[in-house]
């Protein structure tokens, strides 16, 4: 390990005069600033520390939302989310979230799961080894006024319905873009995914450097193992044919201080590559990456990508069935987002 190091300190100290003492200046200025993104992650995610609104908030937002994408299947499984149900028990019943039940996040987590006992009732299913009345009774009287009986956590749609707000104005149109899991299985062609691309390309970058690329796999064998490697899409994989992979290369950051830009360059790239799907109807999941090394050492073998070029979002693709549902995914509220200061 040790030399590991030295050869990688060697390299990036390199030799000769003035160049030399740059490079052993940027080298300082990259290792102090990894080492203050280190402590302000290590300070404020929930990695090491689950305390406080924000903190256990992010842990409800995880979990009912596995409860909502549970409750995209026709034929729901029985007790379903089981264990996700269970984490959501406990941090339900804490004061500061009971006290701000008027967030949203936190009101639709009330909602989500006083719809999931609703639907177990109808079907009737026992499920209280894990969810008693007494707790959904309670969860209906903390909402109180903002109960609503008809809520639900999975949309339904036509596919003609889906696309109608494609060619109407901005606000319509981004307001209709949902994240769509149930395809046919036939192929998107080739020549409609270049003009969704060719689209996207008008994104905005750092200086125009414009680093991100975008491949396009189609071999079923090769998607699976990659979409076994996300995790995130079970229950949906079989119609996947066709997935997009987001890249950056970090070849065209030049400075310590853009050493996370490509984040950012690829995050917008993602959006706009999102709407232009959304708008020549190809239907689409963002399916998150972020994985730990060892994972990404996985894809080996399976997409086989330039070590410069860092993945920022795996995106299935295909076309939506003629019915199919999408979560509610509950948008935050202005007065959370929007803040004078």
């Amino acid at each position: 390990m040790k030399n590991k190091i030295r050869v990688i300190v060697k390299k990036m100290i390199g030799t000769g005069g003035v160049n030399r003492i740059m490079r052993v200046r940027y080298f300082q200025l990259l290792i102090a600033n990894f080492v203050k993104d280190f402590n302000l992650y290590l300070k404020h995610s929930t990695v090491f520390n689950q305390q406080g609104l924000h903190k256990i908030e992010c842990q409800l937002i995880l979990d009912y939302h596995s409860v909502e994408k549970g409750l995209l299947f026709r034929n729901t499984k029985p007790r379903f989310a089981q264990p996700r149900i269970q984490n959501l028990h406990p941090s339900l019943a804490l004061g500061v979230i009971k006290e701000n039940v008027n967030r949203s996040q936190i009101r639709v987590a009330y909602q989500v799961m006083c719809e999931y006992y609703e639907l177990h009732k109808k079907m009737d299913i026992d499920i209280s080894d894990y969810y008693t009345l007494s707790q959904y009774q309670g969860y209906k009287e903390i909402l109180g006024d903002a109960y609503f009986a008809h809520f639900k956590g999975a949309i339904d749609y036509t596919r003609d319905e889906f696309y109608a707000p494609v060619s109407a104005d901005f606000s319509k149109f981004s307001n209709s873009r949902k994240s769509v899991r149930e395809y046919t299985g036939e192929l998107v062609p080739t020549s409609l995914i270049e003009q969704a691309i060719t689209l996207a390309l008008n994104t905005p970058s750092v200086c125009n450097r414009q680093a991100c690329k975008v491949y396009l796999l189609e071999d079923k064998e090769r998607i699976d193992k990659l979409l076994i490697i996300q995790g995130g899409l079970t229950g949906y994989t079989k119609n996947i044919n066709q997935v997009l992979l987001l890249t950056v290369d970090r070849n065209y950051f030049y400075t310590v201080g853009e050493r996370n830009q490509f984040y950012i360059d690829g995050g917008m790239f993602l959006m706009n590559m999102l709407y232009a799907l959304h708008y020549y109807k190809i239907a689409n999941c963002p399916a998150n990456w972020g994985k730990l090394i060892n994972e990404e050492e996985q894809l080996t073998g399976v997409v086989d990508l330039p070590e410069s070029e860092k993945i920022i979002c795996v995106v299935p693709i295909g076309i939506a069935k003629n019915e199919f549902r999408v979560t509610l995914s509950q948008r935050r509220e202005l007065s959370e987002v929007l803040i004078r200061i």
